[in-house]
C-alpha cells in the first residue's frame, strides 16, 4: 500500500464517500492505495470527474446504498 497523496480525483472519491456515511472514506481511501488489488485508482482516473458523485440507488436485494457514478 503507498502513501504517496491523493489525485484530486481520488481525494473526492473519498470525500463523497464520506459524505455518504461517515467511515466510508477510509474505507475508499484505502481501497484505492491497494490499487494493484483492487484496481479503485485506474477506475477513477478513467471516471470522468462529473460521475464521480454520491446518488442513492438500489439493488436487486431492495436496499438502499450510495454509490459513486452514474
Amino acid at each position: 500500500m503507498t502513501h504517496q497523496q491523493l489525485t484530486p480525483k481520488e481525494q473526492k472519491v473519498v470525500d463523497e464517500f464520506e459524505s455518504a456515511r461517515p467511515g466510508l472514506g477510509a474505507i475508499a481511501e484505502k481501497n484505492i492505495r491497494n490499487n494493484d488489488k483492487t484496481g479503485w485508482a485506474d477506475i477513477i482516473a478513467d471516471t470522468p470527474e462529473e460521475e464521480l458523485v454520491a446518488r442513492e440507488g438500489s439493488s436487486s436485494n431492495s436496499f438502499i446504498y450510495p454509490r459513486i457514478g452514474g
